[in-house]
């Protein structure tokens, strides 16, 4: 395996930024590293097992410039940064390519902002990222949200069925635009074309928070992306799946329904008037590496994935891949990994748990699973280290079965099960007004008796990162169960300060 060996040329951002490094500049602009000069001169202050990675940090800082005569500006490209993002847009397939160095978070509020003026209506599904609500609040847009559908197989969310889109289409023919997830966190998407038509048959652009897609279409067995089934602009983590560095980001936006001079507008305003030249780089590489050479080491990825598989089959493991029979509709992305308990006797938290007492460390977990991102550089001796994890997991499984007789069936566990939709009521919901700033008195109650209150802050349990409430919601038992569910597997929450006391935040009716 890793036997790849392709040369890697016309990266511009990348080899410009060497090119000048390698001419000695004396720096006499920010940043205050000063072209990494200080880290080389206070290396040996460090102590020893620190001083490599200084090291290495003064090696990368001389990449770490800002906007000079011939660097360019990523809110106004003219150079090696429009050349950079010209090619990305080559590879993948689209008008226009940005570079995010706000992560996915910051296209997502870019589009809303871009499409949607005050008082103006977006239709999202309700379990979408927040930052697409952070954009509402922003922008003061009202969302109408959509139940998503439930896998069977999985028992997690996915968007919501064509049906319901074309319910809340015709019931809000005023809205703006569609905003759809997909994949989710679980790797698990559904053929986008059909919402794609749809949605343009009543002249309403559909964009996708492909976050987690950045590798669609390109690696082998991925599912298709929003792009080539037509969506009008496309957000994806570049940091998630490709090699890129937290936070670096690529938006893309195809046709004429979106105005790239106006998503450049807003993030101007909601990116850094400094961002990272490192950040951007890394998006240069990953697009240069999955354009080089992303196809052979998806292969081996996959490969060793295949070989995960037959292991534990082999075996007749209690820890197993799910995998989605033949007939789903929906599509599951072969890097990500939901590993599960066949037995039903460990949550995705205790997976989680024990597996990082192996020193594996996985993405997140959810209900019955813990999820893996099966990265592109994925190697023998890798594969190797999860084999014995899993082996010592089992063990100790096992072990916990033959000492307590009346363990607990996960399957009947109430903490266990995903919520099969939030306040879903009814398929479509009213629209759902964001505000910056609500001017009304609040209070703290305890969980079980905020029922049918106004919600007064954000209920985030982060990962996901996907509400359970949103200010101005009304509290449903279904709310509090949910939320009873992720705080029995120690979830952390954002935006709700209190919740680790089992307080919430409401408004004073």
């Amino acid at each position: 395996m890793n036997d790849i060996n392709h040369k890697l040329d016309n990266i511009p951002l990348f080899q410009h930024l060497i090119a000048f490094a390698n001419t000695g500049p004396q720096s006499y602009h920010v940043p205050g590293h000063c072209n990494g000069n200080i880290y080389e001169q206070l290396v040996t202050s460090f102590p020893i097992e620190h001083q490599r990675y200084i090291a290495a940090l003064a090696t990368l800082a001389k990449l770490d410039v800002t906007e000079l005569s011939h660097t360019d500006d990523l809110h106004d490209p003219q150079g090696i940064i429009q050349q950079a993002q010209q090619l990305t847009a080559n590879l993948y397939g689209a008008d226009h390519s940005l570079f995010l160095v706000g992560g996915s978070t910051a296209g997502n509020v870019a589009l809303v902002l871009t499409l949607c003026n005050p008082g103006d209506t977006i239709i999202v599904q309700r379990n979408v990222h927040k930052s697409v609500m952070n954009g509402c609040k922003l922008g003061e847009v009202n969302a109408v949200f959509l139940v998503p559908e439930l896998d069977e197989e999985t028992d997690l969310a996915v968007i919501p069925s064509l049906a319901v889109l074309e319910e809340a289409i015709q019931q809000h023919p005023e809205a703006k635009a569609v905003f759809l997830t997909n994949p989710n966190y679980y790797g698990l998407s559904v053929e986008l074309e059909p919402y794609i038509q749809l949605a343009h048959r009543y002249n309403i652009p559909l964009v996708v928070d492909e976050a987690h897609g950045a590798h669609y279409g390109i690696a082998p067995y991925s599912p298709n992306s929003g792009l080539a089934s037509g969506a009008d602009a496309v957000v994806q983590s570049a940091h998630k799946t490709l090699p890129a560095l937290t936070m670096g980001a690529y938006l893309h936006i195809q046709g004429e329904r979106i105005q790239v001079n106006d998503v450049q507008r807003q993030l101007a305003m909601l990116e850094s008037s400094s961002p990272s030249y490192l950040l951007m780089t890394s998006l240069d590489i990953a697009r240069a590496v999955l354009q080089a050479c992303g196809k052979e080491m998806f292969q081996q990825s996959y490969q060793l994935r295949e070989q995960l598989l037959q292991w534990l089959e082999r075996r007749s493991s209690r820890l197993a891949i799910k995998q989605l029979s033949p007939s789903s509709k929906v599509r599951q992305d072969p890097y990500r990994l939901l590993l599960y308990d066949r037995l039903k006797g460990a949550s995705g938290a205790q997976l989680q748990n024990m597996l990082e007492q192996q020193g594996i460390w996985v993405e997140m977990s959810v209900s019955h699973y813990a999820v893996l991102v099966w990265h592109m550089a994925m190697n023998d001796d890798q594969l190797q280290q999860l084999q014995q994890g899993i082996i010592q997991v089992e063990q100790q499984l096992n072990q916990k079965l033959l000492d307590d007789t009346n363990a607990d069936d996960v399957s009947s566990n109430p903490n266990m099960r995903q919520s099969k939709s939030i306040n879903a009521k009814l398929a479509v919901s009213a629209p759902v007004q964001f505000k910056r700033k609500i001017q009304l008195d609040t209070t703290f109650l305890e969980l079980d008796q905020a029922e049918g209150c106004c919600c007064a802050e954000q209920v985030i349990p982060y990962p996901p990162g996907i509400p359970i409430l949103f200010e101005g919601e009304l509290i449903t038992d279904e709310h509090i169960a949910e939320i009873r569910r992720y705080m029995a597997n120690d979830t952390r929450f954002q935006g709700a300060g209190r919740l680790n006391q089992g307080m919430i935040k409401v408004f004073v009716q």
